[in-house]
């Protein structure tokens, strides 16, 4: 699965089925998304397939962190919080914030680059509602996945309709150009029959 820039991706988009397309959206997440839709919009793709993959793709990824927490509680969070940076006092925090605040809280775990992973985690070993955090988490993965979708899918359309013009565009240029050595030389042809005729 390529990584870095959109140019790269989409070539391995269009290589590749639906199943190769959902993993690469959970691990790769809204660029793999926009990317998809992208080509969706140029017609390779069904745009509501995508929408599908791209929103299940951000719940799949979130649920799986929060059962790890929920499951593992402190083992997990323990033994590797300290690679992410997770002291004590931050875990404390964040489940304080979980249980003052859950909405805002998950609102920035979900939207933040590198905070899913360590945060998802914890709110699952804060013991945050499962069916509270289904609720929340389906409202912010449908936003993310429409937005992420629609940002893909507008920007295949202007593509598509620049493509358009473009192609017709060099035509107008060809006929342009014709046009401009046809006047000079009827400029020329004139020029010269009014000089031959004036002299």
């Amino acid at each position: 699965m390529p990584s870095g820039s959109f140019a790269t991706i989409l070539p391995w988009i269009l290589s590749n089925d639906y199943l190769m397309i959902f993993a690469a959206i959970i691990i790769g997440g809204p660029i793999f998304i926009s990317a998809a839709a992208f080509v969706a919009a140029l017609g390779y793709l069904n745009v509501y397939i995508i929408f599908s993959l791209a929103f299940f793709g951000e719940m799949a990824v979130d649920w799986a962190l929060y059962l790890l927490g929920y499951v593992s509680r402190v083992s997990v969070v323990k033994k590797f919080g300290h690679y992410l940076g997770l002291t004590d006092e931050r875990i404390l925090k964040l489940e304080k914030l979980l249980g003052n605040h859950p909405w805002k809280t998950l609102l920035i775990i979900k939207y933040s680059p590198f905070i899913p992973f360590p945060g998802f985690v914890i709110t699952g070993a804060a013991k945050l509602p499962f069916r509270r955090f289904f609720y929340i988490l389906l409202v912010l993965s449908l936003l993310k996945a429409v937005f992420f979708t629609a940002v893909g899918y507008f920007f295949g359309q202007v593509y598509n309709k620049l493509s358009e013009y473009f192609y017709y565009g060099q035509y107008f240029i060809v006929a342009a150009v014709i046009l401009f050595i046809g006047a000079n030389y009827l400029l020329v042809w004139i020029s010269k029959k009014i000089f031959n005729n004036g002299i």
